[in-house]
């Protein structure tokens, strides 16, 4: 089976080309396929182009299960939904009285949803290829996690159910699943204990770092009101001098009756203890919060956790190297450019030993963070969506799975994931798939960022 990939504006397409005659039998299994009422199946349209019929599957948003769990394996939740996703498709066809011979079976034919999780599969009438489902089970085991007990069985059985039972796929699935919940329960029971331990472990180290922070505030809280209360009380003993300061200017320029000249009296008393209390109590409250000068502020400015920590904490500071002496400066230097010849001359020009620079990586230039991809351990798929890629760019322009580095004869090739902005080698964009050499020097752009090799 001939196919190729087709990027038109937003959409990402593989095109296979219908070179024979069309049947009464074909024709209804394409209005099927044209219709989507097979929920499982990847979108589909058919087009006329100079005599010639095409078959355009849209695959917007979706990654085979090549590129998908090339990375990142399957685990057993992941299997479980791919079988299920296969015999909804069975039911599907059957529905319309379809069969499954036209279902390309391969992970590199089998798409999975970035956005939903659901698994797509190709419906061609004139599949031609000569593979049976056992194939695809044994292809599974390639993209399996190894480390997930659960989903291996699940793929080993279904090796083994679909060589005994043949291509009777909806027999083969139900065979598969009336084991696997049966396994999944009797492993709850055995690690259930364990996990719930871990998780709450794991929730009491967060609990006890929100005490500290907030304890921390509070003590930020506590210095910020006594500050304010502070400034209140000095401007309180400011009013109530102004308040004292009137009265005596009353007294100075009215005649007052016995009466009045007794109250302003008692109001003046009042006002005077009462501002002399506010204005000590204000110059307490501001000394106390007052910054401290010299190393011991310098301290508190760059550490506000030094009054929350006891001397058992000292694991969380970082250990620096200690020069002790003369000669373990000596040592330490050495050891970093240890490159350059000891006797030289001075003004002598020294060898750079090439061999030591290491091997090749993408550095970041229009990021306000360089980011460095290395090349050292390929295949690395870069995209924004964590749990399926290997480098995560959290950059708008970048697609959930953008691009792939991978190794060919000892070389590195980047292939493009059929990404929304596309990727681009020294300013030429490559097709959806097209794979092109990386060497020293290379501009590489993902989305709109770019990479410098070197």
């Amino acid at each position: 089976m001939e196919y190729r990939y087709y990027r038109e504006l937003k959409h990402n397409y593989l095109v296979f080309e219908d070179q024979g005659k069309e049947t009464e039998d074909e024709r209804y299994q394409y209005k099927i396929l044209e219709s989507g009422r097979i929920k499982n199946l990847v979108p589909c349209a058919q087009r006329n182009i100079n005599g010639d019929k095409f078959f355009y599957y849209e695959i917007n948003s979706m990654q085979n299960l090549r590129d998908r769990f090339g990375s990142n394996k399957m685990g057993s939740e992941q299997v479980k939904r791919l079988l299920s996703d296969i015999k909804k498709l069975m039911d599907g066809l059957s529905e319309f009285l379809l069969g499954q011979e036209g279902i390309v079976f391969n992970i590199q034919s089998v798409y999975t949803d970035l956005a939903t999780g659901d698994f797509r599969f190709i419906y061609c009438p004139f599949y031609d290829e000569k593979k049976s489902f056992s194939d695809f089970a044994l292809q599974l085991l390639e993209i399996v996690d190894e480390g997930d007990t659960e989903a291996t069985d699940l793929v080993y059985k279904l090796c083994e159910e679909s060589a005994k039972s043949g291509d009777f796929i909806y027999e083969v699935i139900e065979n598969v699943t009336e084991e696997a919940p049966d396994e999944a329960a009797a492993e709850e029971v055995v690690y259930k204990e364990p996990v719930r331990e871990e998780i709450s472990y794991e929730e009491d180290l967060f609990e006890e770092e929100e005490k500290e922070v907030s304890a921390v505030k509070d003590s930020r809280l506590q210095r910020a009101n006594k500050r304010l209360s502070g400034k209140l009380q000095l401007f309180f003993s400011l009013m109530f001098a102004l308040l004292v300061g009137a009265m005596v200017y009353i007294r100075m320029n009215y005649i007052l009756s016995s009466e009045e000249n007794v109250l302003s009296i008692v109001v003046m008393v009042i006002s005077a203890i009462t501002g002399a209390v506010a204005l000590i109590g204000g110059f307490k409250d501001m000394k106390k919060t007052a910054p401290k000068t010299g190393v011991e502020s310098q301290d508190e400015d760059e550490d506000d956790y030094a009054d929350d920590f006891d001397e058992e904490d000292s694991f969380y500071e970082a250990k620096e190297p200690v020069v002790e002496n003369v000669h373990s400066t000596r040592k330490v230097s050495e050891e970093i450019s240890s490159f350059a010849p000891k006797s030289k001359p001075e003004g002598a020009t020294v060898v750079l030993d090439h061999d030591r620079s290491g091997e090749l990586a993408l550095f970041s230039r229009n990021l306000d963070k360089t980011v460095r991809i290395p090349l050292e351990s390929l295949p690395i798929t870069i995209g924004k969506m964590e749990e399926c890629v290997d480098m995560k760019l959290s950059d708008p322009s970048v697609s959930r799975m953008h691009c792939r580095i991978e190794e060919k004869s000892g070389r590195a090739f980047v292939r493009d994931l059929g990404s929304t902005n596309g990727t681009f080698r020294n300013g030429l964009k490559l097709k959806p798939q097209e794979s092109v050499m990386i060497e020293e020097g290379d501009e590489i752009r993902i989305g709109r960022v770019c990479f410098d090799c070197r």
